[in-house]
């Protein structure tokens, strides 16, 4: 599979994780809506190629809270319909919200990536309810948006999936989550409580993570970074790929 597929089915295999509402999978302009947090609504093929850039009255179904992401089709002749579908979605009330760059790493031996060295930091993974409020609570403040719990509890036990919780000094201050699709490993919600920011914890965080990654036996690490992250990832060799666009009602 090529990498960019491969970043692009862990983050909506992690979505359908999550959790998805109903719908009538028949009808051909109806994607899938996540049922919560995070309100994400996707299309598995291209939006053009499904008949649904023409016609958008769909949008108008769509939960209020809906954040719908459109990237660019990957595909052998990289053909990319992106501008025409974004122009469609404009033009029914909805606004650019926010964006981010799908980004890849080639993983290493897991001896390459040594375990930082900070005097007082953790990381835990998260396996008891009372773990996963606390990781709730500091992910939903690192991100300024609440997180539901239920979703976080309902994957705790996922054999593919695991829940960080950065430590310093007794107190939780970082978040983060993996999910694996086969050699491929999406790191996800990675964050750091506010009053800690700016204090060396992301890229400590990070550094265990690529080495838990490559102990997990993973052959690529994907994630989707925010503008201020990118910085980060990149200076950890992390490659850029494409940029993923999310809209919201006006």
């Amino acid at each position: 599979m090529h990498i960019d597929k491969a970043n692009l089915t862990n983050l909506t295999g992690l979505w359908k994780k999550y959790g998805l509402s109903g719908g009538d999978k028949n009808a051909l302009a109806l994607p899938h809506v996540s049922a919560r947090w995070p309100h994400r609504c996707w299309f598995d093929g291209n939006m053009l190629d499904l008949g649904c850039a023409n016609d958008t009255l769909w949008l108008d179904n769509l939960p209020e809270s809906s954040v719908l992401p459109i990237w660019p089709m990957i595909r052998a002749n990289n053909g990319d319909n992106a501008e025409e579908i974004e122009a469609r979605i404009l033009e029914r009330n909805w606004v650019f919200a926010f964006a981010q760059v799908a980004m890849y790493l080639e993983l290493k031996e897991a001896a390459t990536y040594t375990l930082p060295v900070r005097d007082g930091f953790q990381v835990l993974l998260v396996r008891m309810p009372a773990e996963a409020r606390k990781w709730v609570e500091i992910a939903s403040q690192a991100f300024s948006y609440i997180i539901d719990y239920s979703v976080i509890e309902n994957v705790l036990n996922d054999k593919d999936i695991r829940v960080l919780l950065g430590t310093q000094d007794g107190r939780a201050v970082a978040t983060a989550l993996l999910y694996k699709t086969g050699d491929v490993i999406g790191v996800h919600q990675v964050g750091v409580k506010q009053a800690f920011r700016g204090q060396g914890i992301s890229r400590c965080l990070m550094q265990y993570i690529l080495n838990a990654g490559a102990q997990w036996q993973g052959k690529y690490m994907v994630l989707q970074a925010s503008p201020s992250g990118q910085p980060l990832y990149e200076s950890l060799n992390f490659i850029p790929q494409f940029t993923i666009k999310n809209f919201q009602r006006a």
